[in-house]
Parts: structure tokens; sequence; C-alpha cells
């Protein structure tokens, strides 16, 4: 009998506690915004856009209603491409792009990409080591997202060092917070 009520009361303990933490998630403000277009004339390889030539470029659309109830100093662009130091290139290379963010007005915004891929080796890696990540180094200001129905983001071939970067649909998003 004694062993039943401890463990009726564990697992009330546990309901109760389940019960608690829940509410906590559904107040998760951090959101992430999805592209709802994108484009590109990069030399398509394997599902990606490779930005290799002068004139290649990647556009992505955005639905900016999501973002007005975003708090202001909140909104950064998230991008996750692949960086390579060339034509069947090697792995670990990061680079720095600059981003063009038009909505209610145009700025443009830098992005240094990091690679934690080690080693860095300049000899072809078939694809291996090639993933980076950055975001925008400061929050995209309301004057461009608040009363703007779409974001516009557009990166130009060439980036830092003349690295070549590909490009997905599922490479930028937007990321704020409520």
């Amino acid at each position: 009998m004694r062993i039943e009520r401890k463990l009726i009361l564990a697992v009330v303990a546990l309901i109760v506690l389940a019960n608690l933490i829940y509410p906590l998630a559904a107040l998760a403000r951090a959101q992430d915004v999805a592209h709802n277009g994108f484009e590109s004339n990069g030399t398509l390889i394997s599902g990606w856009h490779w930005l290799r030539n002068s004139g290649h470029t990647a556009k992505w659309t955005f639905n900016a209603t999501a973002l007005q109830k975003a708090k202001s100093g909140t909104v950064y662009l998230n991008f996750a491409p692949l960086v390579t130091n060339g034509v069947n290139g090697g792995s670990g290379y990061s680079t720095i792009c600059l981003v063009t963010v038009q909505g209610v007005k145009t700025e443009k915004y830098t992005i240094k990409l990091v690679n934690p891929y080690r080693p860095i080796d300049p000899e072809i890696s078939s694809g291996v080591g090639y993933q980076c990540y950055g975001h925008t180094s400061q929050s995209i200001p309301a004057s461009i997202w608040k009363g703007a129905g779409t974001l516009t983001i557009t990166i130009s071939y060439p980036f830092s060092n003349d690295y070549h970067m590909a490009v997905n649909a599922n490479a930028m998003s937007i990321g704020y917070s409520k």
C-alpha cells in the first residue's frame, strides 16, 4: 500500500510539473519567418545555386505581415549558405557578404559567414566542409519592415576573397522576437 501511494504521488507531481512547464513553452517569443519566394541565376548544381560569376544574384521574398508585431531591435536575417574557395574548392572557408534589404525603404547590411569546419584545406573536398552560418551584424530597423507587405533580400557575387557561395530557398530566414 505504501509503494502505491508513493507511485501515485510521483505521478501527480509529474503531471503538475508538466502543466507548469507547458505554458512556458507556449509563451516562447523567438519566431522565424520562412521565405515565400526565391529566385537565382546562379549555376544550379545538386539543388544549390552557385554564385561565382559577376552578375550572379539570389533573391528571397518574405511576407512582412508576421513582423508587424515584432519587437523593435529583434529582427535579423539568418543565413546558411555553402562557401568554398573556387570551383571544386576546398573546405573550411568563411566569407563576408553584402545583402540588400528592401521593404518600406532599402538598406544594405553585412553578414559575416563563419565556417566552423576544420581543417581549412584548399584541395578539392567534394562539398565536405562547405556549410557556413551567419546573421546580419545589426538588427533590421522597424523603419524598413513596419508597414511593409513584403521584404526582399538580395545578394550578389562577388563576396570577400572572391569565394564562391551556393544558396537555395531555405538558406535565408528572418528571426525576430515578439
